[in-house]
């Protein structure tokens, strides 16, 4: 083999190298900002669950505070109507309270499917994380099955070379 062909054989088989490298570095650095984003995607999600949790205690509050609002009420038309000591007055209080017993029931409920969907927007977040993760491991792997290609095409060219030279 001519000195030019083995000359450009090894010039492809550097280029090869580099290539593989560089594309196996360039994967890597591709799954490592997959794994960032997932990880502020499970910040964000964190955030969320707070604020659900923020928001149904001032709901449950609230709640609270419009049964004793609604039970002062009636107790003051009773007065004022002289039924203060009625059993209607005793159905009426009895009445409002079931209702902000129920309507916090509302909340809390509300509050467990929210938390059940955090529970699995952190599952998907892991397994983003997973997914980038194992993208870097493949994408390494597959350069450094390239490379081991191109050396096996650059064999010959290098056993040439070394014939060349009184190596071989």
């Amino acid at each position: 083999m001519e000195p030019i062909s083995v000359g450009l054989g090894i010039v492809g088989l550097g280029m090869q190298l580099f290539g593989g490298f560089a594309g196996a570095g360039v994967a890597k650095q591709q799954a490592q900002v997959s794994e960032e984003i997932a990880q502020d995607e499970q910040k964000i999600n964190i955030q969320k669950q707070q604020q659900m949790q923020l928001q149904a205690q001032r709901s449950n509050l609230e709640n609270f505070r419009n049964v004793q609002k609604a039970q002062a009420q009636s107790l003051a038309a009773a007065t004022a109507q002289g039924a203060q000591f009625g059993s209607g007055l005793q159905g009426g209080q009895a009445q409002i309270k079931d209702q902000g017993l129920y309507n916090a029931l509302g909340v809390n409920q509300n509050l467990q499917i929210g938390q059940n969907i955090f529970g699995i927007n952190s599952d998907i977040s892991a397994k983003k994380e997973q997914l980038a993760s194992l993208g870097g491991q493949a994408a390494t792997d597959q350069g450094i099955a390239s490379l081991g290609g191109a050396i096996m095409k650059a064999g010959p060219i290098v056993g040439a070379f070394g014939k060349n030279f009184g190596i071989g």
